[in-house]
């Protein structure tokens, strides 16, 4: 159940985001970011030794080129989480930015790293 409702609210901010005007996108959409994420995360060992789950919200700028710009986190639920969760942004590849009339711009989206233990 729990695992349920922290895809859900994942899901949920995904959505909601997308209703506010142009939006960068990830390469190959969200089930390529949601991959990424699953191979690319490193479980921080405190938190999993002390059961700490939750989604870390984080909001970030993609630039014109399609480059991470400015990282913030939203939702806080640790900070080791939230440092893999920046480590995580930080890492992913080229997005597709947002575009106003056919010319990139810089854009502003949010990414929800959820933590679960197995």
């Amino acid at each position: 159940m729990k695992k349920y409702m922290l895809a859900m609210a994942a899901a949920l901010l995904t959505a909601g985001a997308a209703l506010a005007g142009p939006k960068p996108e990830y390469p190959g959409g969200k089930e390529a970011l949601d991959q990424y994420l699953a191979t690319n995360m490193k479980y921080p060992q405190t938190a999993k030794d002390n059961g700490i789950e939750g989604v870390v919200d984080v909001a970030f700028v993609v630039k014109a080129d399609g480059t991470i710009g400015t990282i913030k986190i939203v939702r806080m639920v640790d900070p080791d989480l939230e440092s893999e969760a920046v480590r995580l942004v930080k890492g992913m590849p080229a997005w597709i930015p947002a575009d106003n009339g056919g010319k990139p711009i810089d854009a502003q989206t949010q990414v929800a790293v959820p933590f679960v233990l197995p």
